[in-house]
């Protein structure tokens, strides 16, 4: 942070190019390798935002102009550009369950590395996966059958499904003689019956799955 004498030297551009390139580059090593609390996001951006409105550490009540989670909308939608800190950590660290996903042959790939189920939920949403052999795609986790995942098929049928057999079961083992139904822990019922009949699906032995 500039000294305060500095920072009144600078006009509101100036201290909003600042923003946009020191102080919101400066946590993102941080953002990548973890998931900070949301107490920590607020207090990184209070710094910007009283850096931003008044050239010191803090600002309130008159001093902002504009809410902060206006400023942090892209310019096309009415934002001053300013990185979305809470957005950004979300992206950094699905990064890594994209790359586990996609590329196998990195040094870091056999990491355990642990996602928060906000985390997992927002990958899985906003990804799909193209069968091929069934080798890579996640029986229970990813979207294969139709676009759609087990759990917006099945919901409470997913809810008996341990996390660790979700991470672990394949399409390709899930579909051999049907093995995906001896992950099931607890009661079933319909939406059993409803899986089963999607589920009868033929893996292609020659081509790969792609996301």
């Amino acid at each position: 942070m500039l000294p305060t004498w500095k920072a009144h030297l600078m006009n509101k551009v100036g201290r909003l190019a600042f923003v946009k390139a020191i102080l919101s580059a400066i946590p993102i090593h941080q953002l990548l390798a973890l998931a900070p609390p949301k107490k920590t996001i607020r207090a990184l951006e209070k710094i910007q935002r009283g850096f931003l409105w008044a050239g010191r550490a803090e600002a309130n009540g008159g001093h902002c102009h504009v809410n902060w989670q206006r400023v942090a909308r892209p310019l096309p939608l009415g934002g001053l550009g300013v990185r979305d800190l809470g957005r950004t950590s979300l992206a950094l660290r699905t990064r890594w369950l994209w790359f586990s996903r996609t590329d196998s042959t990195r040094a870091w790939a056999g990491l355990d590395l642990q996602f928060t189920a906000e985390e997992r939920a927002f990958f899985f949403a906003s990804t799909t996966m193209q069968l091929g052999n069934g080798t890579e795609a996640l029986f229970w986790e990813d979207r294969w059958i139709g676009g759609r995942s087990v759990c917006e098929i099945a919901p409470l049928l997913y809810a008996c499904i341990p996390k660790r057999r979700r991470k672990l079961r394949t399409v390709a083992d899930g579909l051999q003689a049907n093995q995906w139904a001896r992950d099931i822990h607890g009661t079933i019922g319909i939406q059993r019956l409803r899986l089963q009949q999607r589920s009868t699906l033929d893996v292609r032995p020659a081509h790969e799955d792609q996301r």
